[in-house]
């Protein structure tokens, strides 16, 4: 389900961006297509590998995150990918929308009974071109070209899973200006979500997150990392409702195209109700260090290099 939303969001981005272009033929072909997000495109010349880079991570990074300022174990180089020179930038060309990374701070941060692994690695995004102004509804192009400007300022750190199922979403990219404010937990929803990984500074011992539900679920930091499993989902009348829209989207091109945008929006907007209330850091007293309330849009337009999943060709 948390694919479902997911597949939503992305599919909105595309219908925002497309929404007031004209769509039919000659000039005005043109003109729809020049509305699509590039990365969307299914022609075109494929986005340069991410390069390796070599110089040393940012200070404020390093003094934060002592798995970064450990040297690399012989464990944690990625099966059958050697970290540099490698192959590297293929797995993360295929995932990610990166414009470079460090392959010297490639490390493991969690390694499950079930033989998935999970690593951490820094890299830098790739802007991508913004469609013009008349893409978009007001003042959206403009949140979108500040997150393409940190894109090429902003440092981020992408978890790459190695022996999960294919199936499995991706876990994705956030900056570290983020982390303090735990922005991939806050949508983890308990409506059959998919677990996360997210990073937290050196001094945080465990995190404890609490859903809607006041069901609470406390995870271990290892690594300046923890991994959130949501709790089973709650039977409850949203548990129902989102049952119920998600079999009517699934009808697909059955339902009227008015009626079925009806229904995403309520689905959209029902499904953050799973999502958790506060995320608290503790330290290894168990007291606590940081109470985080859920992101705002002003939070994360502030933040935000936007999605970096590579989502067609890679």
């Amino acid at each position: 389900m948390r694919g479902l939303a997911g597949l939503i969001g992305v599919l909105g981005l595309i219908f925002a961006a497309g929404c007031s272009a004209k769509t039919a033929t000659g000039s005005e072909t043109h003109q729809s297509s020049s509305c699509i997000p590039p990365a969307f495109r299914l022609f075109g010349p494929q986005p340069a590998l991410p390069k390796e880079l070599s110089t040393p991570l940012e200070a404020t990074i390093l003094s934060s995150f002592a798995i970064f300022r450990r040297g690399a174990l012989p464990s944690e180089e990625l099966p059958g990918v050697s970290p540099v020179g490698g192959g590297l930038d293929h797995v993360l060309s295929r995932d990610y929308e990166l414009s470079g990374f460090y392959p010297a701070y490639l490390r493991q941060v969690r390694r499950l009974p079930d033989g998935r692994r999970y690593f951490v690695i820094p890299a830098f995004a790739r802007p991508e071109a913004v469609p013009l102004a008349r893409c978009f509804r007001a003042g959206v192009r403009r949140r979108l070209v500040q997150q393409q400007h940190r894109r090429l300022t902003e440092p981020v750190y992408c978890i790459i899973e190695v022996g999960g199922s294919r199936e499995a979403p991706v876990p994705g990219c956030e900056p570290f200006a983020q982390v303090a404010e735990s922005f991939q937990a806050f949508h983890v929803s308990d409506f059959l979500g998919e677990p996360t990984i997210e990073l937290v500074p050196d001094g945080i011992a465990s995190v404890r997150i609490v859903y809607p539900s006041h069901v609470q679920v406390v995870a271990s930091v290892s690594e300046n990392a923890f991994l959130l499993t949501p709790p089973p989902t709650p039977r409850s009348r949203l548990d129902v409702y989102l049952r119920r829209l998600a079999r009517k989207i699934g009808e697909g091109d059955r339902l009227p195209k008015a009626e079925r945008e009806r229904i995403t929006r309520q689905y959209n907007k029902a499904y953050t109700g799973t999502y958790p209330t506060r995320i608290e850091w503790l330290d290894s007293a168990g007291g606590l260090v940081r109470a985080i309330s859920p992101p705002t849009a002003e939070s994360d337009s502030a933040t935000s290099v936007g999605d970096l999943r590579a989502p067609i060709g890679g």
